[in-house]
């Protein structure tokens, strides 16, 4: 598994978790919210990388 890949778990009370290793990130009452929860981060961490190299080049 990759440091920064993100699974999902569900809990012992049922609730389902959205991790990055044993880093809790997220949660929801449903196995398809938590999904939706991981893809909106995934969605983020690519704009944020997207936008660093923006502000590197613009620094070149």
């Amino acid at each position: 598994m990759q440091p920064d890949q993100l699974t999902i778990k569900k809990t012992a009370t049922g609730y389902w978790t959205v991790q990055r290793g044993p880093v809790h990130l997220t949660g929801s009452m449903t196995r398809k919210g938590a999904e939706a929860e991981r893809d909106l981060l995934k969605r983020l961490s690519r704009r944020t990388v997207r936008r660093a190299a923006v502000r590197v080049a613009a620094n070149s």
